[in-house]
This record gives structure tokens, C-alpha cells and sequence, in this order.
């Protein structure tokens, strides 16, 4: 049984007993793309302090949602990895992040930025019923870049030396904002959004997010 419970027989408050704690949908959010090691994780997390990462990731382990191996030789060390339980939350976090759209507005000084996270949006953004050939999309910020495939049938990361269809640069909220349909044209136009590629994939850029 969770440390903390609410106490209901209720599948939402169940769920909550488990997911609920600070970090722990954040924790998720970095181990979809795969396994880290806890040093890549603390640095991922910033500013979660290392007792709360460590204390949240032995209160994961008892849950059931992630599992700590270690690597095999010549490899050193060990990584945490989801678990099946762990990995069925992709829907939830996209969730949040769909939700979350509308309070990201400024961003605050002092706010951190990593270009996986503009992966995950674009996980959490783009239509269901997107349809048409595959797009290589590359994302550009200042803080580093992302490159996907996005493809009707799944979305998967993207080699650095893959060939690219479509590049954005611009700053994290400029991007965020460009996956509104409805400023994509406008964002461009400004200058505010760099926008490389031939303009058939750009439209099918455009035309991803809904």
C-alpha cells in the first residue's frame, strides 16, 4: 500500500495514491524516450533536489512503475527503466501536457528548457487523424535541437545526420506556439519562427498539429 493514501475506492483516487506525488509523471515524462542513469536523470530534473529524486525513485520501484538494472559488461553501472505499468502513463502525461497548453504563456526567468520536452509536445499535439507521407521534422532552440519522424502510424526520434524535411528554430515558447495551427503562418511571417524546408513538407508541417 502507498506511504500516503486517500482512502477511497475509487480508481482516480487509486491512481493518485500511485502517480499523485510531485515528480513522479516528470520521472515518467524522461524514461519514455528510455532508460537513464540516475546522474542523467538528476541532471534532466533540475532543479529536483538528489534525497527527493532518490526517495521518489525507490517509492516508483515499490509501485511497480520502474525497475533498476544494471548493465551488462563492458558497460558499468545501472539504469532505470519503466516498467510495463510505467510505460502504460504515455497517455496520461500526454495529457497533462494537452491540458498544460494553455498556462505555459510567458515563460518566467529562470525556467529550464530541454529540447526533448518540444519532442514530447509534439507527441502530445499533433492530430490523431494526421494522414499523408512521413515528415522529418527538426526543431531548433537555443538550448539544443530535436530531430523526429512523424509518420500516420507513430512518431519516433530521428538520428542527428537524418535527412530532414523540415527545420523550426526559434525560442521554446515560439515553437510551442507555432504548434498552434492558427499562428503557425503568423509566427513565420514575423520572423519570430525560421522555418527551412520545401514548402509541400512545411504545409504538412503545419497541417500536423490541431
Amino acid at each position: 500500500m502507498p506511504s500516503r493514501t486517500y482512502g477511497q475506492y475509487c480508481a482516480l483516487a487509486k491512481s493518485l495514491d500511485v502517480v499523485g506525488d510531485r515528480w513522479t509523471l516528470l520521472v515518467v515524462r524522461e524514461l519514455l524516450d528510455g532508460p537513464a542513469r540516475y546522474g542523467d536523470l538528476l541532471a534532466a530534473l533540475a532543479p529536483i533536489a538528489t534525497d527527493m529524486l532518490a526517495n521518489r525513485l525507490r517509492q516508483m520501484e515499490t509501485d511497480g512503475l520502474v525497475v533498476r538494472r544494471h548493465l551488462p559488461k563492458p558497460a558499468s553501472g545501472a539504469v532505470y527503466d519503466l516498467t510495463d505499468d510505467g510505460r502504460a502513463l504515455e497517455g496520461i502525461v500526454d495529457a497533462h501536457a494537452r491540458w498544460g497548453r494553455r498556462l505555459l504563456g510567458t515563460r518566467r526567468p529562470g525556467d529550464v528548457v530541454r529540447p526533448q520536452w518540444l519532442a514530447r509536445a509534439v507527441r502530445a499535439f499533433v492530430r490523431d487523424d494526421r494522414d499523408g507521407p512521413p515528415v522529418t521534422l527538426r526543431l531548433v532552440v537555443p538550448e539544443g535541437e530535436v530531430t523526429l519522424a512523424v509518420g500516420p502510424d507513430g512518431i519516433e526520434a530521428a538520428g542527428e545526420d537524418a535527412p530532414v524535411d523540415v527545420t523550426l528554430r526559434g525560442h521554446a515558447e515560439t515553437l510551442l506556439a507555432a504548434m498552434d495551427p492558427e499562428r503557425f503562418g503568423e509566427l513565420a511571417a514575423s520572423g519570430a519562427l525560421q522555418v527551412d524546408g520545401e514548402p509541400d513538407a512545411v504545409r504538412r508541417v503545419g497541417e500536423l498539429f490541431g
